[in-house]
């Protein structure tokens, strides 16, 4: 056939189609080369600036996904501040979102840039519908520029996709390396209900999930030791690992994880019986409260240098605030023109020591962080410039190696209980305890002045 009749034929193929075709890029020019008998059109290289160029309006579909690299954002050809971003909606409503929590949270006017240079970053190659993956913001911190902030504002407008691991599920999945592949998928199936919570379960908190973790994860890397799958887990068996702790707290806190996670495993069919279910936990044996020793506050009152860990010590030693209560203080618990200050819903006396402390403290506050809004009385380098309470560590490394701040408080407590006669009413009233707590001090009171120790001089707080 010649050649012209079989390209007429290739081109009455062509026409008769009339469904829609998709191409590649560049495959339509490329098979229009081919139809004409041209040359192969040479290749072109996609550049990483390209990748970086604005896409089409909402509603643009994608063929598939692709992570970006926010590094290759030039200053020059990609950076477009203000007078360019009222081009790119989704762009001004994040700039306006983060010029609302800067104002909120006390940013800095250059933490502020630095967001928004984020933003400009980050969303001016893409389209309002393609969400953010939290993995391609962290190597932006490689360049000093806040990425935590960055991805609160886009989570703001909804424009965040937090795709980095949980580290609760990588604490419990280090801590159960080397279970056996039945033990481990048991185990991670618990604690995951534990985390998520269920139909009929609420979700417990993480640290509370963390901590049946800790408790677990040693009985069941013993157990992987002689069985496969805790199918074959007996109540001897249960029995003998919890004789190995003490009896009392310890014993009783481990079976209470271990009835929770084979409940867990009857309840959905894991497991055939629950060898925990006849099992007692038994009383566990509180340890007995005694005052502390006189050089013992000499040590932590030496080594309170800075105005933080004078207030700090000032609400545990005289107010027996614990650390919880000291995290949750706010700004507006204190009223220092009618001297009272509000602990665990209590309103107590502001004392001059602690008043004293408490003015030091806000006067560095004030210096150091002018700008913050954060409403807690505590603040630090990670909490100033937004609202949440400052960690439990953040306190327990402030007496680190000297004393715990739940000492001090069941130091002051205890010397409350003793001065006004073990009155469990009193120390209701005064600290805003629960009876049994009150019950507990006042008894230990009364056996310290039945037993006559030697308490020290009343007061030393």
């Amino acid at each position: 056939m010649p050649a012209n009749t079989d390209h007429a034929g290739r081109r009455q193929v062509m026409v008769a189609i009339t469904s829609q075709q998709l191409f590649f890029t560049d495959m339509k020019r490329a098979l229009s080369s081919i139809a004409a008998y041209g040359p192969t059109p040479r290749r072109t290289r996609t550049t990483p600036e390209a990748l970086l160029s604005d896409l089409p309006g909402p509603g643009q579909m994608r063929l598939f996904d692709m992570r970006r690299d926010l590094l290759r954002a030039q200053r020059d050809r990609h950076i477009r501040l203000d007078h360019e971003v009222s081009a790119i909606p989704h762009l001004a409503h994040a700039w306006h979102i983060a010029g609302r929590l800067a104002e909120a949270q006390g940013w800095s006017e250059r933490r502020l840039y630095d967001v928004q240079r984020n933003l400009v970053i980050a969303l001016s190659c893409r389209g309002p519908d393609e969400p953010v993956l939290y993995s391609e913001l962290l190597p932006l911190a490689s360049r000093q520029l806040p990425v935590e902030r960055t991805a609160l504002v886009l989570d703001e407008i909804g424009m965040l996709n937090d795709d980095r691991p949980d580290p609760l599920e990588e604490n419990w999945r280090r801590r159960l390396h080397g279970a056996t592949p039945a033990i481990l998928e048991q185990a991670e199936a618990w604690l995951r209900h534990l985390r998520d919570g269920g139909p009929r379960d609420v979700p417990k908190a993480r640290l509370t999930v963390a901590e049946y973790a800790r408790v677990a994860a040693p009985i069941l890397l013993q157990w992987s030791q002689s069985f496969d799958d805790l199918r074959e887990i007996t109540p001897q068996d249960v029995t003998d690992v919890l004789n190995v702790r003490s009896v009392g707290r310890s014993r009783s806190h481990a079976l209470v994880v271990l009835r929770s996670l084979f409940r867990f495993l009857h309840r959905t069919r894991r497991i055939f019986h629950d060898p925990t279910s006849r099992l007692k936990p038994g009383k566990a044996v509180t340890a007995a409260l005694l005052p502390l020793k006189e050089h013992r506050y000499e040590q932590v009152i030496a080594a309170a240098s800075t105005p933080l860990q004078h207030v700090v010590l000032a609400l545990a030693a005289i107010h027996a605030a614990s650390r919880h209560d000291i995290r949750n203080l706010m700004l507006e618990d204190f009223d220092l023109g009618n001297r009272h200050i509000i602990i665990n819903k209590v309103r107590r006396h502001l004392d001059d020591l602690t008043r004293q402390a408490l003015l030091a403290y806000l006067e560095e506050r004030r210096i150091r962080w002018p700008r913050t809004a954060n409403p807690h009385l505590l603040v630090s380098s990670h909490t100033a410039m937004d609202t949440r309470r400052v960690s439990s560590y953040f306190l327990t490394q402030l007496f680190k190696g000297l004393i715990g701040i739940d000492q001090l408080r069941q130091d002051r407590q205890l010397e409350e209980a003793l001065s006004q006669g073990a009155d469990p009413l009193h120390l209701a009233a005064v600290f805003g305890v629960a009876e049994s707590t009150a019950m507990r001090y006042a008894d230990a009171a009364r056996k310290i002045l039945q037993e006559e120790y030697d308490i020290g001089t009343p007061g030393r707080c």
